[in-house]
């Protein structure tokens, strides 16, 4: 609905991971590489771990994408919770082998053939096994026995493990120190970081097609770094329901307000891709407030949190915008800081006769938070 808006050639936050649209973060380029140099060392695992969301299945998919075909027999498998003979069987079917009626010695009998077929016409194999966390510790050292399939002292299959976090707990165990041996390099990709978050965004729109000036303004990006944690999938879902609210209202610039107007509209969504603020967690707002009062009054330093609204000094914040902090949708608290700080009980005395209930409603919600 919103590409003709925009004017964009496709969708720049599809959902299907797609190898073309690489972004190359500081945590994909380091995974990349990862993979590259297991290929170059040909041998070995490889193992790259990360949360849900962050990019393993598009390294996984660029890396394929790149190889000589002609040199390389490379397979994705992607697992769920198997036995040892069922994978078996799926890694068969993956290189387009007979995979069912066959016992699981047939199975191993017959890989073997065709791994010293491939290593005779010079090709080599590589199996990318993804959600490897969803294997049984005793299904994963099933991979690690494939390994022991070698020609003068060289392995004739290479395997590269791509998993969530989950799966670091697997491969500590005390069972899996033969696996651990043969790993020749692991990583574990996180979330982007906030100036990532932006060049991020910007890539996945110029791909797409945009070709205009800048879409967000700086408020606005940093809250949906914030809001998404800098999780790429999540900025993905985020951002084409942004482009979509701006399709509707006929927005060309977004600004913070924007954002939060949409984060609203998904916070009560129960696959709601944005983060929810905790009672618990204290608001990135409130610490602005609590950095600016200290840096401009070394005098107070004591200040505690459940007295704010009486040591103040002469903080100004806008009746309008004192709002609930436990809120997606809050608005900005803007501070000014007044050039007299010499009579502190006037201020406060001013302070609280303007904005008393406000200051009240600030103090509880400050309380709930700490």
């Amino acid at each position: 609905m919103y590409k003709e808006y925009y004017k964009l050639e496709k969708n720049p936050f599809q959902m299907t991971p797609d190898h073309r649209i690489f972004f190359a973060s500081k945590g994909h380029k380091r995974a990349l590489s990862y993979l590259q140099y297991g290929l170059s060392q040909g041998e070995g695992f490889i193992v790259i771990t990360g949360d849900i969301g962050t990019g393993k299945t598009t390294i996984v998919k660029n890396l394929i994408a790149g190889l000589d075909h002609k040199t390389y027999i490379a397979k994705e498998l992607v697992t769920t919770n198997l036995k040892d003979h069922d994978l078996m069987e799926m890694i068969c079917e993956s290189f387009e082998l007979i995979s069912k009626g066959l016992s699981k010695a047939a199975l191993l009998n017959q890989f073997k053939a065709f791994l010293n077929s491939a290593h005779k016409l010079g090709r080599r194999v590589v199996l990318v096994v993804d959600e490897v966390q969803n294997l049984p510790p005793k299904t994963v050292e099933e991979l690690r026995m494939l390994s022991n399939f070698q020609v003068d002292n060289k392995p004739l299959i290479q395997s590269f493990l791509v998993g969530q976090k989950e799966f670091i707990q697997t491969l500590q165990s005390d069972d899996m120190e033969q696996l651990r041996q043969r790993v020749i390099a692991s990583c574990h990709l996180g979330p982007l970081k906030k100036e990532e978050t932006k060049l991020y965004i910007q890539y996945r729109m110029k791909v797409a097609g945009w070709s205009g000036k800048e879409l967000f303004d700086a408020h606005a990006m940093a809250l949906i770094h914030e809001l998404t944690e800098g999780v790429p999938r999540r900025i993905n879902v985020f951002c084409d329901r942004i482009l979509l609210f701006g399709y509707l209202e006929e927005i060309k610039f977004f600004n913070a307000e924007h954002i939060t107007l949409v984060a609203d509209e998904l916070a009560d969504e129960i696959t709601s891709p944005i983060k929810i603020r905790r009672h618990e967690e204290v608001s990135s707002y409130f610490s602005e407030v609590q950095t600016t009062y200290a840096k401009n009054n070394t005098k107070n330093t004591s200040l505690q949190k459940n007295q704010l609204s009486d040591r103040t000094n002469n903080l100004v914040v806008s009746s309008e915008s004192v709002m609930p902090l436990n809120t997606v949708g809050q608005k900005e608290i803007k501070v000014e800081m007044s050039s007299d700080f010499l009579d502190i009980e006037e201020t406060i005395k001013d302070f609280e006769s303007r904005v008393e209930k406000e200051i009240q409603a600030f103090k509880n919600t400050i309380d709930k938070n700490f």
